[in-house]
């Protein structure tokens, strides 16, 4: 946990220093004690101001930031997004959501995975869903990591049928190369009539 890190890290800079908890305390207006229950992992609720000055008066700084570990909540407009594609898709599917990446480590998901029923080999392709386009090339980082872990057939970015997506969708293929330039209706109709699509592609919902 990230403030278990902090606190033994703090204590291993105060006794790098053969600062005592007296001097500390003193120094920080805490009591010793406060301060041996926060090196011992004892205190519930800590605060991150109260950690900085313990961390200045050791002459470091604490920095905190938050970095991807899994997929976001959806929200309402994605939610419909799906809905108004499970529509679209004919019986030889399967439909599943929020499928987790192959790699049991990772906790990224697709939105759904579609699969051919009876598909020798078997055939899947991943559905990325987007309600607004908000950036272009994190959009496209993401979609790259997907195409890397995903075990996946092909790709398909599902948009909301927005005139902010639709400007925006020409860059957004352009900035994914060619393998993203099937057209939305090679990827629906082979969607409806159940076979294959002829490729990776960004469709609008």
């Amino acid at each position: 946990m990230l403030i278990e890190r902090i606190t033994g890290e703090l204590r291993i800079a105060r006794e790098d220093s053969n600062l005592s908890l007296n001097r500390l305390a003193a120094e920080v207006g805490s009591s010793p004690s406060a301060l041996s229950r926060l090196e011992r992992k004892a205190l519930s609720d800590l605060g991150v101001v109260h950690l900085s000055e313990i961390a200045s008066v050791l002459g470091y700084e604490i920095s905190l930031g938050i970095h991807p570990v899994g997929d976001p909540l959806r929200d309402k407009a994605q939610l419909a997004i799906g809905r108004r594609l499970d529509a679209l898709v004919g019986p030889a599917w399967k439909v599943l959501n929020e499928v987790l990446l192959p790699d049991p480590a990772d906790r990224r998901s697709w939105d759904k995975v579609i699969r051919l029923i009876g598909a020798q080999p078997t055939y899947a392709a991943g559905v990325d869903i987007e309600s607004r386009i908000r950036d272009i090339q994190a959009l496209v980082r993401r979609t790259r990591e997907r195409e890397r872990d995903g075990r996946i057939q092909a790709i398909v970015i599902a948009l909301g049928d927005t005139s902010t997506n639709r400007r925006l969708i020409a860059p957004l293929v352009e900035a994914l190369g060619k393998p993203y330039e099937t057209s939305a209706r090679g990827i629906l109709k082979a969607l409806r009539e159940g076979r294959p699509l002829p490729g990776s592609g960004v469709i609008l919902v």
